[in-house]
């Protein structure tokens, strides 16, 4: 799955401005994250037609960045985002940024941007998260 990042500078309408973009293109949005620091906005989206938000949102004037991130689903207990945090930190791996995108029955589904995801999905082939 691909993450895409809008970073801009912090502003009053910034989030319905990216918003309305994709609703204006009928890009629906799987998953959000909005933060803002130092007067910068940094916006991450889950979507599943990223291509098509990539391509309006920089049409639109906005700075867009596509990476790559790994969908895992952990059982829906404490310590679970322990375990594959460990095992990501103990290979060197950092981790970039974390969604939980929705829980289906006793699971919760997580959307991960790691550093090296090639190294990150055999991994995590391995210890059986994907």
């Amino acid at each position: 799955m691909k993450e895409i990042t809008v970073v801009a500078k912090d502003r009053i309408g910034l989030l319905a401005d990216v918003s309305e973009t994709l609703f204006n293109n009928k890009i629906n949005i799987d998953s959000l994250s909005v933060e803002s620091s130092n007067r910068t906005a940094i916006i991450r989206l889950m979507l599943e037609n990223h291509a098509l938000a990539k391509t309006v949102l920089e049409s639109g004037g906005f700075k867009v960045i596509d990476t790559d991130a790994l969908v895992i689903k952990l059982p829906d207990q404490p310590g679970e985002l322990a375990k594959v945090s460990r095992i990501l930190a103990d290979h060197k791996l950092a981790i970039e940024s974390v969604f939980i995108l929705n829980k289906e029955g006793n699971q919760t589904v997580i959307a991960i941007k790691v550093d090296n995801v090639e190294k990150a999905k055999k991994l995590l082939k391995e210890k059986k998260y994907l």
